[in-house]
């Protein structure tokens, strides 16, 4: 007679390592059937983290800082004449008494500079002189100028050049080519003042040498 064989039981140690090992199993793929589960979804991508690798996708090109316009070359200036200072008045300004012929107003070139305001006179016309007289009225204390000879004109002797008051001289100075020489003259009681230009020899002239009064002007 058999004798019935029993059962043996499994260790507890080993069912409970067993336990934990599927546990672990199951716990290792629950992430994975997620992120598949999302995947086949058609989830959208996670945003991609500041710094990662871009995805080949070419980034927008940010809009170019704005440039100032090249500069364009300016206009030359153009160089007015000075006003006179308070007080001062071109002697051009003054009442003209005699006839002007003879005389001209014109920007004239004298002693390698140029100047805008001359009063000029050519008294090799006649190997005489000419004069203008202006109305001052006793309104101003000095008359001012310089004098010269027009670079243009031909190689003269000096010309005399003369300031009048009151049809008196009161002042007289000669001033070759190539030089000036300043005048400042007391006009305070003087009610007409006079500029002449004059020849200093009849053999100087062979052509119109231009004597120039220099901004004349009027001082109070």
């Amino acid at each position: 007679m058999s004798v019935p064989r029993r059962r043996r039981s499994s260790h507890p140690a080993i069912a409970g390592a067993v336990i934990a090992a599927v546990a672990t199993v199951i716990a290792a793929a629950i992430p994975v059937a997620l992120e598949l589960t999302r995947d086949s979804s058609g989830g959208g991508a996670a945003p991609p983290v500041q710094g990662a690798p871009s995805s080949g996708q070419p980034s927008p090109t940010p809009p170019a800082a704005p440039t100032d316009p090249a500069p364009t070359p300016e206009s030359p200036a153009v160089t007015a004449s000075p006003s006179p200072p308070a007080g001062v008045v071109p002697l051009t300004e003054m009442r003209e008494v005699d006839d002007f012929e003879g005389w001209e107003q014109e920007p004239l070139t004298v002693a390698g500079k140029r100047h805008e305001a001359v009063l000029t006179a050519s008294p090799c016309w006649l190997n005489d002189s000419f004069t203008v007289t202006f109305v001052v009225s006793r309104q101003f204390r000095v008359f001012e100028a310089a004098v010269g000879i027009a670079d243009e004109s031909p190689k003269a002797m000096p010309l005399r050049f003369t300031v009048l008051s009151d049809r008196k001289e009161v002042f007289t100075t000669t001033v070759g080519l190539g030089r000036t020489r300043p005048v400042k003259v007391d006009i305070s009681d003087s009610t007409q003042v006079s500029l002449r230009v004059s020849t200093t020899s009849v053999e100087q002239c062979h052509g119109d040498s231009l004597g120039a009064w220099i901004a004349p002007r009027v001082r109070r």
